[in-house]
């Protein structure tokens, strides 16, 4: 099937452009019209089509890519056949692969080498936790997406577990300059294959260049087998150089145990190893020495009076003493006690509960001693209320022996009141002058 851009895909997913072009397919910037989402999509190339090999080929990376899920492996979205070809719909990464980065940087930072190598190597242990061996780990295959994010991707050679091999007896696969020694000579590939690829490209970010190469794929895998390791340069921390090193051990019992204890050891180093590579060296913090806690203050002594001297350290001397022979006591972690003299011992405190009162006012029988101010407040007290009552009484006794009652008397007309009166004949005509009047005379 021969791809072009705007062809569609199982009805689905439209090809916008093509970003790369690998050994079995292609890859293609897709558009799920179903979802509305960009989408990754590989096709497989046109001259396979058809092909029953290659076909199982992309249905068995469809299968193992789709048993796993893991923030540093390209998803799975989509498995599908059309004209005799096949495709697969993934997670579309923004970014670049190491490979390019490689490219225009062929020796990287420390600081920024070791997030990426262990951002794989957690992405590799999640593939063989489910069963599941890359065996092309490679600089193409690691996609650096936004903020750093590593991305692992085609899973087209890998070998799930009781998966049969679709190699033919003594046949390689992966690719030459990344690939472990046990691969090289046709045994089985393991989790610690991996692991050994990844190690390559440690050496190859940290040097600028791989530790094996020769005219061949064959001469280079059987240098895979008998080289040693080059060494690494002098500038690369010597910690990271035994990492690559172990990582590169043609025994695979020599490497880390697994992606997650690699990725644990990169951690570890990350913080001691700057940009430059050369670590940092940090120095323990003098302990400041404590300061000893001030003795409290004796009850009845005035504040400012220096306490009287501690006692002598053991083995040491004191004025008018000699420090005993032979004796290497270190001093005790506090001052040991000692005696007082009877009139040098402050007098000890109330127990609890008893609820003395102590103060330098005057001594009230059981009850201890009264503050000044809560006598001179008390005493207050007691003459305001004695003025009260003083007041009380002096006014009862400006009050008159003889309480007058009053006794109001008012004069009523009982007669007739002549026509066009009010006032009968009975009201004197004095009476009617003064007006309505009423007297009030001691009873």
């Amino acid at each position: 099937m021969r791809t072009t851009a705007g062809q569609a895909l199982g009805n689905r997913y439209r090809l916008v452009r093509q970003i790369a072009v690998g050994g079995m397919g292609e890859v293609w910037e897709g558009y799920d019209e179903s979802l509305a989402r960009p989408v990754a999509v590989k096709v497989l190339k046109e001259e396979f089509a058809g092909d029953q090999g290659f076909l199982e080929r992309f249905r068995t990376e469809a299968r193992n890519s789709a048993a796993l899920s893991h923030a540093n492996i390209a998803q799975l979205f989509d498995y599908g056949e059309q004209d005799g070809s096949s495709y697969l719909v993934m997670e579309l990464v923004t970014g670049e692969p190491l490979s390019d980065l490689l490219e225009r940087e062929p020796v990287l930072p420390v600081r920024r080498l070791l997030p990426i190598l262990a951002q794989t190597a957690r992405g590799l242990h999640a593939a063989h936790e489910a069963g599941v061996v890359h065996r092309d780990v490679k600089p193409g295959n690691i996609l650096l997406g936004r903020g750093g994010r590593v991305k692992i991707t085609d899973f087209g050679v890998s070998l799930a577990r009781n998966q049969m091999t679709m190699t033919a007896t003594g046949m390689v696969m992966g690719t030459a300059q990344y690939l472990s020694p046990e691969q090289a000579v046709g045994r089985p590939a393991t989790p610690l294959s991996d692991l050994y690829s990844l190690g390559i490209i440690a050496y190859e970010s940290l040097v600028g260049h791989r530790p094996f190469t020769g005219p061949t794929a064959v001469d280079i895998a059987v240098a895979h087998v008998n080289t040693p390791v080059p060494p690494l340069p002098k500038a690369v921390d010597p910690k990271l150089a035994d990492l690559v090193v172990r990582l590169l051990s043609k025994d695979p019992a020599q490497r880390p145990t697994s992606g997650a204890a690699l990725a644990r050891e990169l951690d570890r180093l990350l913080p001691r190893t700057p940009a430059g590579g050369v670590p940092v060296i940090v120095s323990r913090p003098t302990p400041r020495p404590l300061t000893p806690p001030r003795a409290p203050t004796p009850v009845g002594v005035p504040p400012g009076t220096p306490p009287p001297p501690g006692p002598a350290a053991p083995g040491t001397a004191t004025p008018g003493t000699t420090a005993p022979a032979g004796s290497g006591a270190q001093p005790p972690s506090y001052p040991p006690r000692r005696d007082l003299r009877p009139d040098s011992v402050p007098p000890r405190p109330p127990a609890p509960g008893r609820g003395t009162l102590q103060g330098s006012g005057p001594r009230l029988g059981r009850f201890g001693r009264m503050s000044w101010p809560l006598l001179a407040l008390v005493l207050l007290l007691g003459a305001l209320l004695g003025a009260a009552l003083a007041g009380q009484l002096t006014k009862a006794d400006s009050a008159p022996s003889g309480a007058a009652l009053a006794r109001i008397v008012t004069w009523t007309s009982v007669a007739q009141a002549p026509p066009g009166g009010m006032i009968g004949p009975d009201v004197s005509p004095a009476r009617v002058d003064q007006g309505p009047q009423t007297e009030v005379k001691d009873a």
